[in-house]
C-alpha cells in the first residue's frame, strides 16, 4: 500500500476520535513512525508503506481513542521553536505560555540570574536559557533534566514552590539575588479539575490543582519570592481565565506594580510585576 493510501485510511479512522484534527494527527503519527518531517512525508506519498510501522500506528490510535493526548503518544511537542520531551507525569506546554517567555527575555538583563518555579517540562527555562546567557534554579524532574541537558548555563536544583525553607536554602547558594522569577503554577480550583476535558485528565493533578480557589501558589510564591528576588526584580506569572484581578491584587498588596499581557485568544494570561 502506498503511503498516500495508508495516510487516507489512517485519517478516516481518526475522524471518529478527533474529527477536527484527523488529517494533521495522521501526518504526525506517520512522521514519527517513518522518522521524517511533514514536508518530507508529503514528498513520499507515492512510496510503499513499510509494514513495520503498523504496531506503532495501531497502538497510537488505541491510545488516542482512550483520550490520551497526542503529545504523550509521541513523547514530545514543540515550544518556542524547541522540541520538548513530555510523557506521563509532566504538564504539556501550551503555546500561550510563550508570551511569558517573550516578556522574560525582554526584561531580564544580560548575564542575569533567573528562576523558573513550577518548571514541569522545563520548556520555559529552556527557551529563556537558549536566548540569553543566564542561570536558573528550579525543581528537577525527569523530563526537566532531559530537556535542559543541552543548556550549559543552567543549574538544576530541587525546589518546592510552597516551602519557605527551599527559598532560604536557594538564597544561601546564590551569588546574588535573582533578576527575574517566572512561574506558571497550578491554577485550577480543586473542585473544577474533575470536570476538565478527558485529555487534560491524563496530565498530572499536581500540575493543575491550585487549591480551593486556584490562587494558593500565587499567594505563597508572592510572599516567599523576596528571599531570592532582588528588590527591583521582575516577577512573571501565567494565570488562568478570570484570575487577572485577584492575582493582580495579591501582587499589589505585596508592593508590586502590575501589567497584564493577553494570550493569542485575547485573554489576560501573563502578569508582569515589579516592586514599587
Amino acid at each position: 500500500m502506498k503511503i498516500k493510501e495508508y495516510r487516507a485510511k489512517l485519517a478516516e479512522m481518526l475522524k471518529e476520535v478527533l474529527p477536527d484534527e484527523a488529517v494533521y494527527i495522521a501526518d504526525m503519527l506517520l512522521c514519527e513512525a517513518l522518522g521524517t518531517e511533514r514536508g518530507s512525508l508529503l514528498a513520499r506519498l507515492e512510496d510503499e508503506t513499510p509494514r513495520e510501522i503498523d504496531p506503532f500506528i495501531s497502538g497510537a490510535v488505541m491510545e488516542l481513542s482512550l483520550g490520551k493526548p497526542l503529545q504523550y503518544v509521541l513523547g514530545k511537542c514543540h515550544f518556542y521553536g524547541y522540541e520538548i520531551k513530555v510523557g506521563d507525569g509532566v504538564f504539556i506546554p501550551r503555546s500561550d505560555t510563550e508570551i511569558g517567555v517573550k516578556a522574560a527575555i525582554g526584561v531580564i538583563p544580560p548575564n542575569g540570574l533567573f528562576a523558573d518555579i513550577c518548571s514541569g517540562s522545563g520548556c520555559i527555562a529552556k527557551a529563556i536559557a537558549k536566548e540569553k546567557p543566564l542561570e536558573l534554579s528550579r525543581k528537577a524532574l525527569k523530563y526537566t533534566e532531559e530537556n535542559l541537558a543541552d543548556c550549559g548555563n543552567v543549574s538544576v536544583r530541587r525546589f518546592d514552590a510552597l516551602d519557605e525553607d527551599d527559598y532560604i536554602a536557594l538564597a544561601a547558594v546564590l551569588e546574588r539575588p535573582l533578576d527575574l522569577v517566572i512561574c506558571n503554577p497550578p491554577y485550577i480550583p480543586t473542585d473544577d479539575i474533575r470536570s476538565l476535558d478527558v485529555q487534560i485528565g491524563y496530565e498530572p493533578e499536581t500540575a493543575l490543582d491550585g487549591g480551593e480557589d486556584g490562587l494558593r501558589y500565587y499567594r505563597t510564591v508572592t510572599a516567599l519570592v523576596p528571599h531570592i528576588l532582588k528588590r527591583d526584580g521582575i516577577l512573571i506569572y501565567e494565570i488562568g481565565i478570570g484570575q487577572c484581578d485577584p492575582v493582580s491584587e495579591i501582587l499589589r498588596r505585596n508592593g508590586y506594580s502590575v501589567a497584564a499581557l493577553k494570550d493569542y485568544g485575547k485573554i489576560d494570561r501573563i502578569l508582569l510585576a515589579k516592586k514599587y
